[in-house]
C-alpha cells in the first residue's frame, strides 16, 4: 500500500472518529483490523502514545470491535506478558456469549453462543494448532497455551470468507507478540507462587519474555519461555451410569410400603477425589526480517509441554446388591420416578449376605502432552498489492505412558452403608469401624476383574500451506480485493495400550517373538496384588470440600502401591494392535472477499469454496460370548467362554462446500454504529463421533442362562442377542446458516454499550445416542463342548443390535437470542465493562439413516450468561473484580430416559490486583474463584431433583512479582 494511501485512510480514521489523542492512539495500535490488514501508518500521522493498564487495554478492546468490518470482540494484553487473567480461556468467558469449559478449575475450552466447543476454531497467528492430548480433539486445548505468550485474542462471531471454516460457534484467533513491534533489548521476567484451598501447596511459575532488534529496526529475535508447577485437586460426587434398566419400589424398615411410590436407581455412583501434578512449560521463538522496505520474511516457532501425573482416589457403590438380601429403606421421588436413597445392612433379610460395597478403587497414571508448531513466512507489499504466503506444519502427542487402576471390595469391614440424595447433594455412609477392620486384615479382598491398564494416547498432525492477495483498488464503492488459496492435510491416529506389571523372570523377548503378552501374565492375574492392610491410610482422606459428604472415605497410599510394584514386578506397555482409529482430511480451499465503503456505510462480501476428502480407519472388534459354566456350575476360563475377532474397515468421503458471508456496517455518526452480518458455515465432526471403532458382542443362550443367577446379571447386556456401540462414519458435517445484527455507542474515551441480536440455524449437530440398529458380520458357527456340544450357529445379515451406543445427526435446530454490553470509564479512576446473553434453542429432531430417532436441544448451549468486571486504577495501584454466571447449560443425551443432561447455573468470582513499586518492578496478588463455587448437574429440564454430579476444583490464590525491562 502506498503512503498517499495510508495518509488517506488515516485522514479518514481522524475525520470520522473526533476521539481523545488516547483513543486515537489506541486506534493506530489496533493492527488494522479497520482495514482488515496488517498495515502501519506513517510515523508522521499520529503520535503513538505508550499507554498500559486496565483502562488502556479495555480502551483497545473496544476500538477493534468499532473499527472492525465484522462482529469482533478482542482482549489485549494490558502490558508485556501480562494477559488480563492466568488462562486464556477465563478471561473469553468475559467475552459476550462466550462459555467456557474447566479441566481442574483452569479454562480448557471454549463455546459461543450455544454452540458445542468442537465448534469454536482457534487458530494461532492465522493457522490451527495441534493441541489434543491423549484423545484427539478438533477444540483447542488452552490449558496447554501459556497466557503470558499472547498479546490480542480476536472473536469473530460473524463469518468472512478469508477466515478458514470450522467456527460454526465462532472463530478465536490467538496472535503472539513480534520483535520488530517491540522496543530494542526490551521484556519482562516474572515469578509467582499459587496456593489452592483444598492442595495447602505453594507452588511456582516463571515466565520471561526477552525481544532484540538492530538498530536499523529490520530483523529482530523475539524468545519466550513459561514454566509452571501446579498441583490440582478436583473433587466430585456422580452418578456413573443412570439408566432405566429396573424399577424399584418403595421400602420402609425393610417391609415393601403398600401403594408406595416406584422408581429408577442409579446404576453406579462414585465419590472421587483427583490429585493432579501439572508441569506446564512454554517455548516461543519468534524472528522477523525486512531485507527491503517491501519484503519481510518471519519464522515462528512454539512448544507447549504439559505434564498431568495423577492419583485418583474412588469410593464406588455399584448395583450389585439392590435386592431384598441387603435393603432396609428404599425411597423414591414419585414425581421424578427417581430413587433418592437406600440404606443397606448385611443380613437385612435375616440371612447373613455380606456386601462387597463400598468398593475401593484408585488410579495411578503418568501422562504428558506436547505441541510444535512450525511456520514460515514472507509478505511483500507492492504499491497497489499485498501479498502473503505461509508454510507451516503443526502436530501434537499425548496420553499416558504408565498407568495402572486396582480395586478393593469392602465385605465384612463394613457391615452396613447408604446414600441419599438431598439439597443438590450426594450423601452416603458407611460403617465407621471400616478403616480399622481394613487395616486389621478384615475384608478388603482384591477385585482381580478391576485391575484394567488400559489407556488411550493419540497424535495429530496437519501440514499447511496458504497464500493471500490483497489488491487496492478503485471501484468504486470497492476499496479492497481480497483472494486467496489454503490446503492443508491433516490427520489423527488414536491407540490402545496397557501397562504390564510381569514377574522379573518373565522372557519378555520370546512373549513380543510369539504375541503371547497379555492380561492373564499380569501381576493382578498371578496372585500378585497387595494386602490392603498394607497400603491402608490409617485415617480418612482429608481436606474435603461440601461436594463430597460422607462420615468416612478409606483411600489407599496409591504411592505406595506403585513402589510396591516397581520394586517386585516389570513394567511392560504393549501398543495394542486393535482398539485403533485414524482420521484424514486432505481441505483445499479458496475465497474472494471485497471489502467497500459507500459514503458512511463498510463492509465486505466474499465466498469461500471448501472440498474435504476424509478418509476413516478402525478395527472393529466381534465378540461372541458362547458358554460361562461347565456343566458342574464351575466358571470356565476366558479363552473357553468366548471368541473375539477384528476386521480393519477403512472409508473415504468427499465434501465441496460453497460459504458465502455478507458483513455491512454503517457509521451513523460519531458515535452510533448499525452493524449486520449474514454467512453460511460449516465444520467436521468430532473425531471421535466419526473414527470411532466399533464393538459388537453376541451372547448366546446358553451363556445368557447361566449368567441369570449371578448377582450382577444385567438383563440388556447378558441377554441373549447383539449389543454393541462405536462410532458413525456417515456422520455429516454441520452446517449454519446465520444472521447478526447489532446497534452500538461510543462515547468518551473507551467507552460505549450496544445490543446485538443473533440467530444460527444448525444441520447435522452431533448427539449420543443409545439405540436399536442392524448390523452385518460373517456368518460363522461354534460348538460348544462344555456344553453337550451344542450347536451355536450366528447370522451375519442385517441381524438387530439392542441398545447401541453411537451418534447421529440432529437437523433443524435453532440457536437465537441477545447480547447487551457497556463498558464506561470514570474520571475519578474507577471503571466497570459488563455483558448480557440470552440464549434461545429448539428441541430439533435427531436422525439416524434418514430416520427420527429423538429430540434433543443443541448440546453445550446454555439460557443465559452475564459477566460484570468492576476496577479501579491509578498510577500506582489497580484492582479488578469480576462477576461470571453462565445459566443452565445443555449437556449430553440420556437416551434410556429419553432426556438431556444440564448444568445447572454457575458464578464465581475473581480478583485482581496489582502495585507499581518502582516503573519497572509490579507486585501482583489474585483470587480465582474466591465464591469457593462448585458445579452440579442434573438429568432432565423438568425438575433440579434427579441429581447426576457436582464438583469442586478450589479457590485459588497468586502471588507475584514482575520485572519490566
Amino acid at each position: 500500500m502506498t503512503n498517499n494511501k495510508n495518509s488517506r485512510e488515516s485522514a479518514d480514521l481522524a475525520r470520522r472518529f473526533k476521539k481523545s489523542a488516547l483513543l486515537l492512539a489506541l486506534m493506530a495500535n489496533c493492527h488494522g483490523v479497520y482495514a482488515q490488514e496488517e498495515q502501519k501508518a506513517p510515523e508522521n500521522d499520529l503520535e503513538v502514545i505508550e499507554v498500559r493498564g486496565i483502562r488502556a487495554s479495555a480502551a483497545e478492546n473496544l476500538a477493534i470491535k468499532r473499527l472492525s468490518n465484522a462482529t469482533v470482540d478482542a482482549i489485549t494484553a494490558e502490558d508485556i506478558g501480562k494477559f488480563p487473567d492466568k488462562n486464556v480461556a477465563d478471561s473469553l468467558q468475559r467475552v459476550p456469549g462466550v462459555i467456557i469449559q474447566r479441566d481442574g478449575g483452569e479454562g480448557a475450552s471454549v463455546s459461543i453462543r450455544g454452540l458445542s466447543s468442537d465448534l469454536t476454531f482457534t487458530q494461532l497467528n492465522g493457522n490451527f494448532i495441534a493441541s489434543s492430548p491423549g484423545e484427539p480433539s478438533r477444540s483447542f486445548s488452552y490449558a496447554l497455551l501459556p497466557a503470558t505468550m499472547i498479546q490480542r485474542v480476536e472473536v469473530y462471531k460473524s463469518s468472512e470468507a478469508r477466515l478458514d471454516e470450522g467456527g460454526i460457534g465462532g472463530t478465536v484467533l490467538l496472535y503472539s507478540r513480534k520483535p520488530l513491534d517491540m522496543d530494542k533489548n526490551s521484556g519482562i521476567i516474572n515469578f509467582e507462587t499459587s496456593n489452592s484451598d483444598i492442595t495447602d501447596k505453594y507452588e511456582p511459575q516463571f515466565s520471561g519474555i526477552y525481544s532484540w532488534k538492530n538498530d536499523d529496526e529490520d530483523f529482530g529475535v523475539l524468545v519466550g519461555y513459561t514454566k509452571q508447577d501446579r498441583t490440582n485437586r478436583s473433587q466430585s460426587s456422580r452418578i456413573n451410569i443412570m439408566n432405566k434398566n429396573y424399577l424399584y419400589s418403595e421400602m420402609k424398615d425393610n417391609q415393601m410400603v403398600e401403594g408406595g411410590a416406584q422408581g429408577y436407581a442409579a446404576q453406579s455412583m462414585v465419590q472421587e477425589v483427583l490429585n493432579e501434578e501439572r508441569n506446564r512449560t512454554g517455548i516461543q521463538f519468534t524472528t522477523q526480517w525486512r531485507p527491503t522496505s517491501n519484503l519481510e520474511l518471519g519464522f515462528n516457532y512454539f512448544n507447549f509441554k504439559l505434564g498431568q501425573d495423577s492419583i485418583l482416589n474412588q469410593l464406588e457403590y455399584p448395583e450389585w446388591n439392590n435386592n431384598d438380601n441387603f435393603w432396609t429403606d428404599v425411597r423414591v421421588d414419585e414425581e421424578s420416578q427417581f430413587v433418592t436413597g437406600i440404606d443397606y445392612s448385611v443380613g437385612a433379610s435375616g440371612t447373613q449376605a455380606v456386601s462387597p460395597i463400598p468398593r475401593i478403587n484408585g488410579e495411578y497414571t503418568i501422562e504428558e502432552s506436547s505441541s510444535d508448531t512450525y511456520d514460515f513466512y514472507a509478505k511483500y507489499e507492492g504499491d497497489n498489492y499485498n501479498v502473503k504466503l505461509v508454510l507451516g506444519h503443526t502436530e501434537a502427542e499425548g496420553g499416558p505412558s504408565q498407568k495402572y487402576r486396582a480395586a478393593y471390595y469392602a465385605n465384612e469391614s463394613s457391615l452396613y452403608y447408604g446414600y441419599d440424595f438431598s439439597d443438590g447433594r450426594m450423601t452416603t455412609y458407611m460403617d465407621p469401624s471400616m478403616i480399622s477392620n481394613l487395616a486389621a486384615g478384615i475384608g478388603g479382598e482384591p477385585d482381580v476383574t478391576a485391575t484394567d491398564s488400559s489407556f488411550v494416547t493419540g497424535t495429530q498432525e496437519e501440514d499447511y500451506g496458504q497464500i493471500d492477495f490483497d489488491y487496492f483498488v478503485d471501484y468504486g464503492v470497492i476499496e479492497t480485493l481480497h483472494f486467496g488459496a489454503k490446503y492443508r492435510k491433516g490427520k489423527i491416529h488414536r491407540d490402545t495400550r496397557n501397562s504390564f506389571y510381569l514377574s522379573p523372570d518373565f522372557d519378555i523377548a520370546k512373549g513380543e517373538a510369539e504375541g503371547t503378552i497379555d492380561l492373564d501374565d499380569d501381576y493382578s492375574k498371578n496372585g500378585g496384588i497387595p494386602d490392603i492392610a498394607d497400603l491402608i491410610y490409617s485415617d480418612s482422606l482429608g481436606n474435603l470440600s461440601d461436594v463430597i459428604n460422607t462420615n468416612l472415605f478409606p483411600a489407599v497410599n496409591w504411592h505406595k502401591y506403585q513402589d510396591y510394584l516397581n520394586e517386585n514386578f516389570v513394567h511392560y506397555t504393549r501398543i495394542e494392535p486393535n482398539y485403533v482409529y485414524s482420521v484424514e482430511e486432505e481441505i483445499t480451499a479458496a475465497y474472494m472477499q471485497a471489502d467497500y465503503r459507500f459514503s458512511q456505510v463498510r463492509g465486505n462480501l466474499g465466498v469461500r469454496v471448501v472440498r474435504t476428502k476424509t478418509t476413516t480407519g478402525s478395527s472393529d472388534k466381534i465378540t461372541y460370548r458362547l458358554d460361562w459354566k461347565d456343566d458342574n456350575g464351575n466358571e470356565l476360563p476366558i479363552d473357553q467362554q468366548r471368541v473375539e475377532d477384528f476386521v480393519f474397515i477403512e472409508k473415504e468421503s468427499t465434501e465441496t462446500k460453497v460459504l458465502p458471508s455478507f458483513n455491512i456496517v454503517w457509521d451513523i455518526d460519531d458515535n452510533w454504529v448499525l452493524r449486520g452480518a449474514a454467512s453460511q458455515t460449516m465444520a467436521r465432526p468430532g473425531y471421535d463421533d466419526l473414527g470411532q471403532f466399533q464393538t459388537l458382542t453376541y451372547t448366546s443362550n446358553e451363556y445368557s442362562t447361566d449368567r441369570s443367577s449371578a448377582d450382577n446379571f444385567d438383563a440388556i447386556i447378558d441377554g441373549e442377542g447383539w449389543t454393541g456401540s462405536g462410532g458413525n462414519n456417515q456422520l455429516a458435517p454441520f452446517e449454519s446458516t446465520q444472521f447478526d445484527m447489532s446497534l452500538e455507542y461510543y462515547y468518551g474515551a473507551g467507552s460505549g454499550f450496544g445490543i446485538a441480536l443473533f440467530k444460527k440455524d444448525v444441520d447435522n449437530f452431533v448427539v449420543p445416542l443409545i439405540i436399536d440398529v442392524t448390523r452385518s458380520a460373517p456368518d460363522i458357527s461354534f460348538n460348544l463342548p462344555n456344553a453337550g456340544d451344542e450347536q451355536v450357529n450366528v447370522s451375519g445379515d442385517n441381524f438387530a443390535v439392542r441398545d447401541f451406543s453411537t451418534v447421529a445427526n440432529g437437523t433443524n435446530a435453532s440457536s437465537e437470542g441477545a447480547e447487551f454490553f457497556i463498558q464506561h470509564f470514570f474520571d475519578n479512576g474507577f471503571g466497570l465493562y459488563a455483558n448480557y446473553t440470552r440464549n434461545n434453542t429448539n428441541q430439533a429432531n435427531v436422525e439416524l439413516d434418514g430416520e427420527k430417532v429423538g429430540e434433543s436441544p443443541l448440546i453445550g448451549s446454555s439460557k443465559y450468561q452475564m459477566n460484570l468486571s468492576v476496577f479501579y486504577e491509578d498510577d500506582l495501584f489497580s484492582v479488578r473484580a469480576s462477576y461470571n454466571k453462565r445459566g443452565p447449560t445443555v449437556q449430553g443425551y440420556n437416551a434410556s430416559w429419553e432426556m438431556n443432561y444440564y448444568n445447572e447455573a454457575y458464578d464465581q468470582v475473581d480478583v485482581n490486583a496489582s502495585y507499581n513499586l518502582t516503573d519497572a518492578l509490579v507486585l501482583s496478588a489474585s483470587v480465582i474463584n474466591l465464591t469457593q463455587s462448585d458445579t452440579y448437574m442434573h438429568l432432565g429440564d423438568d425438575t433440579k431433583n434427579r441429581f447426576i454430579q457436582n464438583a469442586y476444583s478450589g479457590r485459588r490464590f497468586y502471588a507475584g512479582a514482575t520485572y519490566r525491562f
